[in-house]
């Protein structure tokens, strides 16, 4: 039987209804809300993972797969010369002879067949040589003073090889203080602590930091420098260590001053070379004698043509643009270089001009605009780099030990790190022998 509501029943249950939906609704803008604030949480963090300028060891998410790539067959190509590492000249010889059959116990009777393998081999322990020393004194006729000479460290109970092979395990081979331990025990039976080790590094920086002032010395009249810079935790604060390369040297250095600071401390207020850098505002700030790094610039557009088809056409002129600038040689005359650099400054604008037509390109318009007059720097000074990759893979070695060491304690820990990164750095730029150099250093 249907019953008949009234006009008043009506009017109660379509009211009820109303705020049902208006419950439902005010759910729904909450878990609206909520899901806003958790994309935009995911988003700035798929970032740091996701962006043209993520290192290659952190773009596990971006990787890309090529399914319609051809599987080549793998190892070398038909006809490839393989190469074989040459056999050293034996040291000594040692005959193996069988007095039983290694199979049935039986007599061994001797034949002329004698089988030769040469093997090269280390010695199971090496134990470490430890060593009285006795100094004889004398008295100086003149100053009267009582004197006595050794080329023996002036601190501590370790040697000079001892010094350097420990640092170098420490920053060359990168190396955790305990696997530094470790290593000692295993090879020469060397007992050490972890603060021994500790107190080693800092015995070779005190002995390295003159070279080193040195250094920041040769830096200052160096005709172009690259420089990178990334973050590191000093006593749970956050300092940048800068990393600075020349033709011939590398320098590291870690402050918590301001960028600008930093530069003049480094290159001193009036530096005449060239910076080759990344955008860092600082640069221009600094100096108007800079070249910007295209491979970031080429990472970025490449990144942005795979999101929007409007900045293919862009990105494949950059990639002309950049073929010019890096096929400029100093064997160019100086009128033919100054056309192409009014040239390219020219196509650079009509491509701003391109990018700034496009709503999702308008952000990129204005970083190409920026850097206008700095994209084409190598164009007037054909020595330089047209990419800062020698600063990145000078920093690189440092990302990887920031990962192991984590974080720093105090300035002692920052002027230990600077240091040996520097010596280190440098003399293998200079084709030196690390260790020689080291132990010859202290």
């Amino acid at each position: 039987m249907n019953t008949i509501l009234s006009k008043d029943e009506k009017i109660q249950k379509l009211q009820k209804q109303l705020k049902e939906k208006e419950w439902d609704i005010q759910q729904l803008k909450k878990e609206n809300t909520n899901l806003q604030e958790v994309v935009e949480k995911l988003s700035r963090l798929l970032n740091i993972f996701c962006n043209p300028h993520t290192p290659p060891s952190k773009q596990m998410l971006n990787q890309k797969r090529n399914k319609d790539k051809i599987c080549k067959k793998l190892g070398a190509p038909p006809g490839h010369r393989g190469a074989t590492r040459i056999t050293p000249k034996p040291t000594s010889t040692k005959l193996h002879t069988l007095e039983k059959c290694p199979q049935c116990g039986g007599k061994i009777r001797k034949s002329s067949e004698i089988l030769k393998r040469i093997i090269e081999e280390i010695p199971q322990q090496y134990p470490a040589e430890i060593t009285e020393h006795f100094m004889q004194t004398g008295i100086c006729e003149r100053c009267g003073n009582v004197v006595a000479e050794s080329d023996l460290p002036e601190e501590g109970d370790f040697g000079k090889n001892m010094l350097s092979h420990v640092t170098l395990l420490r920053f060359e081979d990168r190396l955790p203080i305990r696997k530094v331990v470790g290593s000692l025990k295993r090879q020469h039976n060397i007992k050490v602590t972890h603060t021994t080790v500790l107190d080693i590094t800092r015995r070779v920086s005190n002995k390295l930091r003159v070279k080193y002032e040195q250094i920041t010395y040769e830096l200052k009249r160096a005709p172009f420098v690259h420089i990178d810079q990334t973050d590191i935790k000093v006593g749970g604060v956050t300092y940048q260590l800068w990393v600075f390369v020349t033709q011939s040297c590398t320098l590291f250095i870690i402050r918590k001053a301001g960028y600008i600071d930093v530069m003049k401390t480094v290159l001193g207020k009036n530096y005449k070379g060239i910076l080759i850098g990344d955008g860092l505002e600082t640069y221009r700030q600094y100096t108007d004698l800079i070249q910007r790094c295209w491979a970031h610039l080429l990472r970025e557009s490449a990144d942005i043509a795979e999101k929007h088809k409007s900045a293919k056409v862009l990105h494949e002129k950059l990639k002309k643009l950049f073929e010019k600038v890096n096929n400029v040689t100093n064997e160019d005359p100086p009128d033919k270089r100054q056309k192409l650099y009014n040239k390219c400054i020219a196509e650079m604008t009509q491509l701003i001009d391109y990018a700034n037509s496009y709503k999702e390109l308008r952000k990129f318009a204005v970083k190409l605009s920026h850097g206008l007059k700095h994209w084409f720097t190598k164009i007037l000074y054909p020595f330089i780099d047209a990419t800062n990759n020698r600063a990145e893979r000078a920093l690189r070695e440092f990302v990887v030990l920031r990962k192991i060491i984590g974080t720093l304690r105090n300035k002692k820990g920052t002027d230990i790190v600077e240091t040996i990164l520097t010596m280190i750095a440098t003399w293998k730029q200079r084709g030196l022998d690390a260790f020689s150099i080291m132990r010859a250093s202290i």
